[in-house]
């Protein structure tokens, strides 16, 4: 993907007026981020975000190492008294696992357990990106759909996250048969937009409002500084973004978040960069936590939502 410049991403960035006006401050946003350190950070302090994602394992309780990652990013999250969306994906115990999904019983026997161990969670995501290509429910959005049911049934008055899926070719028949497939009505639907928040476009968004009904959360976005593909071991290609790109298209992204009344939140992803960056760095702070250009755009993106609820029609987010 080439950097885009400014201009084009103005362009594109832009929404028509009287759909800017009605959602003028925008979703909820929060940060998905699989690090504690983040609640620690006085720049995420300054945000005053409350949302917040984690994924785990959906075997976490028998894995101790998962779990004393997921139990120290809890008590962290819960000091901070942040909202937490808890999702899940494939077991990271074995190789074999790794490859295998759980049956309908085993993931309802272990939601039951994690429900008891975190009872103050009232947002759950039923499978991370169920549609991705390669991913283990790819060709099978009925187990994907059966997951959700397994949910829906355990945590009544929860919001669940019905389907999570990537914005890939697939999205619209996935969508459609996962539907099909599910004893409960979806209320929710989450949506991986990557692809149009850093081609700064709304294309698959736009496609995904119209093949679902109810809320949509964009359950994880952002805009890319770099990424790697590989084959094993070996980096097939390095994809080299930059720093301003990332601010841009974070805004593209909080932007999608006003394409309809519908979109309730907007998580981006993720705090801090890793050290060394291997396959993904979307961060807001880098390894030294100095903030980023992204990061600037997003504490001004924040100021003028602020703005807009406290009736400030000059300054608005979604209209700017």
């Amino acid at each position: 993907m080439m950097l885009l410049t400014l201009a084009v991403a103005t362009a594109a960035l832009a929404l028509p007026a009287s759909r800017a006006d009605a959602r003028s401050a925008g979703p909820a946003v929060g940060i998905a981020e699989q690090h504690p350190t983040m609640f620690a950070s006085p720049a995420w302090q300054r945000l005053g975000l409350a949302d917040t994602r984690y994924l785990t394992p959906w075997d976490t309780l028998h894995d101790p190492r998962q779990l004393a990652l997921l139990d120290e990013w809890m008590a962290a999250a819960r000091a901070a008294h942040a909202r937490v969306l808890i999702g899940f994906g494939h077991s990271l115990r074995t190789q074999e696992l790794a490859h295998t999904l759980p049956t309908p019983g085993e993931m309802e026997r272990e939601f039951r357990a994690l429900r008891a161990r975190y009872p103050w969670v009232r947002d759950w995501l039923a499978w991370n990106e169920a549609n991705s290509p390669g991913g283990l429910t790819e060709h099978r959005p009925q187990r994907a759909a059966q997951y959700f049911d397994v949910l829906a049934r355990n945590c009544r008055g929860c919001r669940i996250v019905a389907a999570d899926v990537l914005d890939v070719g697939n999205i619209a028949g996935w969508v459609k048969r996962f539907r099909r497939a599910a004893h409960h009505a979806p209320r929710i639907w989450g949506l991986h937009n990557y692809t149009d928040a850093n081609h700064l476009r709304s294309t698959t968004t736009r496609r995904f409002l119209k093949v679902t009904r109810g809320q949509v959360w964009l359950t994880e976005t952002g805009g890319v500084v770099l990424r790697r593909t590989y084959r094993g071991t070996r980096v097939l290609h390095t994809y080299r973004y930059g720093l301003k790109h990332a601010a841009t298209a974070t805004v593209q992204a909080l932007r999608l978040g006003c394409l309809s009344r519908r979109i309730k939140r907007v998580y981006l992803y993720h705090w801090v960069a890793p050290t060394p960056v291997t396959s993904w760095d979307s961060a807001f702070v880098d390894g030294r936590g100095r903030t980023r250009p992204a990061y600037t755009a997003l504490r001004r993106w924040l100021r003028t939502a602020k703005a807009s609820r406290r009736g400030a029609p000059a300054r608005t987010a979604c209209g700017r």
